[in-house]
């Protein structure tokens, strides 16, 4: 009887405590399944969030604009550089007529200023006294030194009227009074004291034997009237180069050439020719500009 009664109270007991067990059992089922509801949710509205937030992203972006990057320079831009030489009395030879490079200014020749009595810079009014030649020789003498003397040397311009600019020369042909046995003389005039200057320099150094005088003013009365003007380069240079049976001339553009690039030659070279002709390739005084010359002489 004990023994049945133990055994009820163990059964009792067993009852009980799986009871419990199930009890707890359930409750902690509910609550996972409580626990694992809420996750879902909780994962359900985080997405819902975050896939919201993506979506306004993604609808407020607007596409980048291309990005173009700046062309960089590959040529440096044209640097401007003067055609003409800088005008210096400094520069070691004068323009000798090529006509690619003019030397525009007198005062880009180097002809020495030795011997030449000059003038003031800003005479108006200025002129040389460059060569006579006697009576006999007529009024429509060449004067063939002359000529070619201003054919090589180029950055003179040579006018048929009244010179007005820096540069310009124009010729004119005086009979000279008794006193110089009514001698023909050929002066030039210029615009300005710097020309003439220049000139009387050029041509002193070109002429070995000539005397040219620089004045300031009106003529001398002793140079007598005017008889003639006379444009040296009419026609043109081409039109000014020696004919071919003219040995004078031929010589004359020699000697100028040859000056113009060396302006310190110290040798008669238009006499040396004229007495010698022969000694000389005289055919190359017909070519043009003066450097086709010198190269032709060489």
């Amino acid at each position: 009887m004990k023994l049945f009664t133990k055994l009820c109270a163990v059964a009792v007991v067993a009852s009980f405590a799986l009871a419990a067990c199930d009890t707890n059992k359930d409750d902690k089922a509910k609550t996972e399944d409580k626990d694992e509801k809420k996750n879902k949710k909780d994962k359900k509205d985080k997405k819902d969030k975050g896939g919201g937030a993506s979506s306004t992203a993604k609808d407020s972006a607007q596409p980048a604009a291309p990005t173009t990057a700046a062309p960089t320079a590959t040529t440096a831009a044209p640097t401007a550089t003067a055609e003409v030489p800088a005008i210096s009395s400094d520069v070691t030879k004068p323009n000798i007529g090529t006509p690619e490079k003019p030397v525009l200014t007198p005062t880009q020749q180097s002809y020495a200023m030795t011997g030449i009595k000059t003038i003031s810079d800003t005479c108006d009014k200025a002129h040389v006294i460059l060569v006579q030649a006697p009576e006999s020789v007529g009024v429509d003498y060449e004067w063939k030194y002359s000529r070619q003397a201003m054919l090589a040397n180029q950055q003179y311009q040579v006018v048929s009227g009244t010179p007005t600019v820096r540069g310009q020369v124009s010729f004119q042909v005086h009979q000279a009074d008794e006193k110089m046995q009514k001698a023909f003389v050929l002066v030039a005039n210029c615009a300005d004291g710097v020309t003439c200057n220049h000139l009387a320099a050029m041509y002193k150094s070109i002429v070995k034997s000539s005397n040219p005088q620089v004045f300031c003013g009106d003529v001398p009365p002793h140079l007598g009237p005017v008889k003639k003007r006379i444009n040296l380069m009419e026609g043109g240079p081409l039109a000014n180069l020696p004919p071919s049976g003219d040995v004078i001339s031929k010589c004359a553009r020699l000697a100028a050439c040859t000056i113009a690039d060396k302006t310190d030659t110290p040798d008669d070279v238009g006499i040396a020719c004229q007495k010698a002709p022969h000694s000389y390739k005289t055919d190359c005084a017909t070519k043009y500009p003066c450097a086709e010359v010198l190269a032709c002489m060489k």
